[in-house]
């Protein structure tokens, strides 16, 4: 038996879409996917958020039975809106477990070892500050701390010899058809460390896909099943069509293959469009256009043509790399981020923002 990873997932309400291609595609196999959404057990509008001044997504209790159909066997924690809801996240890791499936990338449990087809997996999440992880609850995403990440994985990659190691990182700007040359450089530098696959999640878009040494990276998968739906009162929504296009990728003994879908917000329906080896698979190959090159390399080609988003706009802040002295210019430039942050809050507050999707 195989086992399929497969980026952000949210339901908030019962029979919210149709995946019955999707769950043909699991029937032989197991999935680990990004739960984005927190289950709350109560009516959203009767439950306390923690950030009103967010887009708060969450999962109604039914999405248990929508991952026991598709074969789940974890979940990550790791992303930024997993505590979105007051008791998100310890109602989350109660169902699961409750139903059998696994958690990690919260700050309680950064990881955990599956075995599937005989092959044991250790997984590892944590979330990027740039997605603005919340960071107050009991328990919550595991905030992603560079160096520390590739030591802890270099423990678990002596500790477990015989098993894949997976790194599962929620990083990099919405809509971005790139990631940022710091996650890049971090992703080589896992696989250095002895990870077997480098798979991200959070820009809600397909990025590309590369083989480093021993490794493969898929810097981000897009979504999996994320509804653009109400969400108390809120009507999530996407000024891009590259949104519905989505990635699930199957790890085997001899491959790891690619099975495209494509979600129809009209219909509320994911179809399944089809999959082969991805080697060979021309749209990663056409979405990885850096393939092979160098870190400095890569950082040269991203300052020309490193655009994100359907619109062609440019990251006002672009995170070059997590070294040099003491990490101060990353950690700068999220200070900055979050000033940034607090501004728009203030003028959310205030009347004179609203954001598109509210």
């Amino acid at each position: 038996m195989n086992l399929l990873f497969a980026g952000d997932l949210a339901w908030p309400a019962a029979d919210i879409m149709a995946y019955d291609e999707l769950q043909a595609l699991c029937r032989d196999a197991k999935m680990v996917v990004n739960l984005e959404g927190g289950i709350i057990t109560a009516l959203a509008e009767q439950s306390a958020v923690n950030n009103e001044y967010k887009f708060n997504i969450y999962s109604h209790p039914s999405v248990v039975d929508t991952l026991a159909a598709l074969n789940v066997v974890a979940c990550g924690l790791a992303n930024n809106h997993i505590s979105d809801y007051v008791g998100g996240v310890v109602n989350s890791k109660t169902m699961l477990a409750e139903r059998g499936m696994a958690v990690f990338g919260s700050r309680a449990q950064p990881w955990c070892v599956i075995t599937v087809g005989g092959q044991q997996y250790v997984l590892f999440g944590a979330c990027s500050p740039l997605p603005e992880p919340h960071t107050e609850s009991h328990d919550h995403a595991l905030s992603f701390a560079p160096a520390a990440a590739l030591t802890l994985l270099a423990r678990l990659r002596l500790d477990y010899p015989q098993a894949k190691l997976v790194a599962f990182m929620h990083w990099g700007y919405e809509l971005a058809s790139y990631p940022q040359p710091a996650d890049r450089e971090w992703a080589r530098q896992a696989v250095d460390a002895g990870v077997d696959l480098v798979i991200g999640h959070h820009p809600h878009v397909v990025q590309g896909l590369e083989w480093h040494g021993r490794g493969l990276i898929a810097y981000s998968l897009g979504n999996l099943l994320l509804p653009q739906a109400d969400f108390r009162g809120r009507k999530l929504h996407y000024q891009t069509q590259a949104v519905c296009e989505q990635l699930v990728l199957e790890v085997r003994a001899d491959a790891v293959h690619a099975h495209w879908l494509r979600y129809d917000p009209q219909q509320q329906r994911v179809a399944y469009l089809g999959g082969g080896p991805a080697a060979v698979d021309r749209q990663l190959q056409q979405r990885t256009p850096y393939a092979g090159m160098s870190d400095r390399a890569y950082r040269r080609w991203f300052a020309e043509a490193g655009q994100y988003g359907s619109a062609g706009k440019r990251p006002r802040i672009v995170f070059w790399s997590y070294r040099g002295w003491r990490r101060a210019d990353s950690k700068v430039k999220f200070a900055l981020l979050a000033a940034k942050s607090w501004l728009r809050k203030l003028a959310i507050g205030s009347g004179l923002h609203k954001p598109y999707n509210w």
